[in-house]
């Protein structure tokens, strides 16, 4: 893959200015490190223009039509960034009530062109700021790891025909806010918040079933109950996070490991096979119907789950005593309840 042109930008908007920087011959082996790595990266969404006449794409068009003009090329790349900075003055100033501060970094602009599918590429991404000591004279500096590659928000707008109406792009992003996707680049999501809910559920509830339900009961009670309390936890879904963060580290009852581990890559596989995104925002109302389970206990009583239970292992307990009697034992924070079955 050809890189035609790349840029670095300082994005400072508590000074509300652009640095620019110019950059050595040897920095195109960081953004090839930079675009393999957001390149293979899992964790994306799907986007797509709403107008080709968008401030960003618009500038992209041009650039692509005029790649042999480096002044003009500089000055939609610094249009670019200065939009970018506008856009973090405004989100800061959202945020800046709750606390909390837009990240700081660089913005890596850069031009592909793919000669085996003879098509566009290109990449925009936040990378971290760091402060380090200058070996030099020791002076503390801020700049942004060739080795490390923190990236907070990434896009790769893919540009077959510069002539189409409309564009697709890879998202990633590391927090819920949306200023980089809406109000920066200004595209639209291919699939709504709650579409991806309700597909990734399904998906993850069939899958469990599938290879689970009748063999594992415990297991598949455990975990299920896992990914629920993380969808109604988590504002902001990654979904091989989440499946890691889930199945990683979990310890079977009875599930053999080898199967756990089976589980694992085929929840992984799930985007793209069941049509959701990897990332996307919760809606957890577009969950809650598939949540219920109800169990039947006794002649005239049924247990029915209706969330996810935090310390599920503690809240609800199945046990014999000595005669052979099977019981379910579940804890109450509910005083009226507890009271009507009270027996001393």
């Amino acid at each position: 893959m050809e890189i035609i042109n790349s840029s670095v930008r300082i994005i400072d908007y508590e000074a509300q200015e652009i640095l620019l920087r110019d950059i050595p011959d040897s920095f195109e082996s960081f953004v090839r490190e930079l675009i393999s790595h957001i390149h293979t990266n899992a964790s994306v969404r799907e986007y797509k223009t709403r107008s080709v006449a968008t401030e960003v794409i618009g500038s992209i068009l041009q650039i692509i039509e005029r790649k042999e003009d480096a002044d003009f090329v500089l000055n939609r790349v610094n249009g670019i960034a200065t939009r970018l900075l506008s856009k973090e003055i405004e989100a800061q100033k959202r945020v800046a009530r709750m606390n909390t501060n837009v990240q700081k970094g660089s913005l890596v602009q850069a031009l592909l062109f793919d000669e085996e599918d003879n098509s566009y590429l290109y990449l925009l991404a936040k990378v971290e700021h760091t402060d380090f000591v200058d070996d030099y004279d020791f002076s503390f500096k801020t700049g942004f790891s060739k080795d490390k590659k923190t990236i907070w928000k990434s896009c790769i707008i893919e540009i077959a025909d510069v002539d189409s109406s409309v564009f697709y792009a890879k998202i990633y992003t590391n927090t819920v806010a949306n200023y980089w996707g809406n109000d920066f680049l200004e595209l639209d999501q291919v699939h709504s918040d709650e579409v991806n809910t309700s597909n990734a559920f399904r998906a993850i509830d069939g899958t469990l079933n599938r290879n689970m339900r009748g063999q594992f009961q415990r297991d598949h009670t455990i975990i299920r109950n896992a990914f629920i309390s993380y969808f109604k936890n988590n504002e902001h879904i990654d979904f091989p996070t989440m499946v890691e963060s889930i199945l990683g580290n979990y310890d079977p009852v009875d599930l053999p490991v080898e199967k756990l581990n089976s589980i694992k890559e085929k929840m992984l596989t799930l985007p793209q096979t069941k049509n959701f995104d990897s990332q996307f925002n919760t809606v957890k109302s577009a969950i809650n119907a598939r949540i219920k389970r109800v169990y039947p206990v006794n002649d005239g009583i049924e247990l029915k789950i209706t969330d996810g239970i935090e310390d599920l292992a503690n809240t609800i307990k199945a046990f014999r005593d000595d005669d052979g009697t099977r019981y379910i034992q579940i804890k109450t924070n509910n005083e009226e309840t507890f009271q009507k079955f009270k027996t001393q």
